[in-house]
């Protein structure tokens, strides 16, 4: 009993298929809404995490900020604010969603 070997037969099948630039485009629109769907979920899981670590947390930190001096609170208050200058920087650099020019001109 004879194998027949694969690359020969593929070689003696003649010419390449044709690549179908519709159907290539379709399946690629298919991966990145699945993609987009999946990273919205983990997003929302994410921020629905934090909205519940804070809101069990909220007696706490309540009885905390309130019985801080205030030079704490201030200083807390700039630490907050610049982390948050920090993390809206790097979103910026980091970027893969490509700005209006309207939007460049600000930045």
């Amino acid at each position: 009993m004879m194998k027949t070997d694969p690359l020969k037969a593929f070689f003696e099948a003649g010419e390449a298929p044709v690549i179908d630039q519709a159907f290539r485009a379709a399946t690629m629109q298919r991966i990145a809404r699945r993609r987009l769907q999946l990273g919205l979920a983990r997003a929302a899981l994410a921020g629905l995490g934090v909205f519940v670590a804070l809101l069990l947390l909220r007696p706490i930190l309540v009885i905390l900020v309130l019985n801080l001096p205030a030079t704490i609170g201030q200083a807390a208050l700039m630490l907050t604010a610049t982390g948050l200058v920090a993390l809206a920087g790097y979103c910026l650099a980091t970027r893969t969603v490509h700005l209006p020019p309207w939007v460049q001109r600000l930045l």
